[in-house]
């Protein structure tokens, strides 16, 4: 990505920064960055607060550009696809709602595969089908999650790596400690896994028993989710508005939840569109709210709502000032669960950062996305055995409904070793 036509200016508040990069740069214009400033005064008195702005937009390289443009444009059509299969019309409009004995019959792998969808949705329908709509109590244990416990268990993971930077792999490791070691997991939590896994009774293979300690938020779409209003949180890049459409399309049209998707990544305004195609599409209601102060008469709004996903602006995890803002936003919505989502091709230590940084939230949940654009995932189970963290969701592609996981011990495990010659017991 390059930044192209940036601009400097004064602002008096976010949305008035929203506002002048949108006149002056278009519809795509991003704020780049923002920091607090003090102005105008006579002799150093009587100034006042506002932000210096730095605004651009962002342009991939040509070949990137025309890639991204081509996933999104397959990815709204296989969904534009998928809502005509099941009677909702290419206009968007929400289909008629079912009986309620016939919801309790979801949409069946072998309808998806002879819609004529390309590619078919069965891997979707499969994780989401047999779901019910049942309303669930909030994750408190999760949500609850002490900021002050990430920060020590951090210190003590990069205390443990820069010791290990010095040390040698030795000649005698045990073969199971190779073979993760041989996939990008640290070398302590490799030794850690393996010493435990020799402690265990049962007799099980490794991969059998360590797909048993891969922690996950649940074992269907509802549990996953954790609750009814969801906060996603992230860098920039790694995809939550993606995997929040994929989220929203499985959960109205495969369990036939009523979704509401809600942003406020009014930073980029290109987003907000993204996630507007998205809505029109599948027939759910969009708010989108430019200050935190909005949120609650958005709930009142859709106080029926049987799931509300809130999409949040990609903020470097180095910019304080748009972390202070992120924590004003969870406060105003009190999310039931905040799902961090994370890129799976990202280093380890870039991780540890930016779980530091984002932590300045409650989090409940990982969301790894781009699996399909790494060929090494022990960076993930890094993450996993060093937080009391679950994984909620895998995705590892653009297409919308499909590509996307609930997160599963053993699949995870399959993609660990899949380029490994181990054979896992069935």
């Amino acid at each position: 990505m390059k930044v192209e036509q940036q601009i400097e200016y004064e602002a008096q508040s976010d949305a008035e920064a929203i506002q002048v990069a949108r006149s002056r740069l278009g519809r795509d214009a991003v704020i780049l960055s923002s920091r607090p400033v003090k102005v105008g005064g006579v002799l150093g008195m009587f100034r006042r607060n506002a932000l210096w702005v730095t605004a651009g937009i962002l342009v991939p390289e040509k070949e990137d550009y025309q890639s991204e443009s081509r996933d999104r444009m397959v990815a709204f059509q296989h969904l534009l696809e998928v809502r005509k299969a099941i009677g909702g019309g290419a206009g968007g409009e929400p289909a008629d709602r079912r009986t309620e004995a016939a919801q309790t019959s979801a949409f069946t792998p072998h309808q998806v595969q002879t819609a004529s969808l390309a590619p078919p949705a069965n891997v979707v329908s499969q994780v989401y089908g047999a779901n019910s709509p049942v309303k669930r109590a909030p994750l408190e244990s999760l949500v609850s999650k002490d900021v002050d416990e990430i920060k020590e268990i951090l210190t003590k993971v990069l205390l443990r790596l820069d010791k290990n930077d010095d040390e040698s792999m030795g000649d005698k490791l045990d073969e199971n400690v190779r073979k993760l070691l041989g996939v990008d997991v640290e070398k302590n939590v490799a030794i850690e896994l393996v010493e435990e896994y020799r402690r265990s009774p049962g007799g099980r293979k490794f991969e059998k028993w360590l797909a048993s300690k891969i922690p996950v938020m649940g074992s269907d779409s509802v549990r996953a989710l954790g609750g009814r209003k969801i906060l996603f949180a992230g860098p920039t890049g790694v995809g939550k508005t993606t995997s929040i459409a994929k989220i929203a399309a499985s959960q109205s049209l495969w369990a036939e939840r009523r979704v509401v998707l809600m942003t406020a990544d009014t930073y980029r305004i290109a987003a907000v569109e993204q996630l507007r195609t998205y809505a029109k599409i599948l027939g759910v209601p969009i708010e989108i709210t430019a200050d935190p102060k909005e949120i609650s008469g958005a709930l009142k709004k859709h106080r029926d709502a049987d799931l509300i996903l809130l999409d949040t602006a990609g903020r470097s995890h180095y910019d304080d000032g748009r972390l202070a803002k992120l924590r004003i936003l969870h406060d105003a919505f009190k999310p039931d669960a905040v799902h961090l989502v994370m890129a799976s091709n990202v280093k380890y230590r870039d991780m540890l950062g930016i779980i530091d940084r984002m932590g300045i939230v409650p989090l409940s949940a990982i969301l790894f996305t781009k699996l399909d654009e790494t060929a090494s995932y022990g960076t993930i189970l890094n993450v996993l055995k060093d937080f009391s963290l679950p994984a909620s969701f895998f995705t590892n592609g653009q297409n919308v409904p499909n590509d996307i996981e609930v997160a599963r011990g053993d699949y995870f495990v399959d993609l660990l070793f899949s380029n490994s010659a181990t054979e896992r017991e069935n």
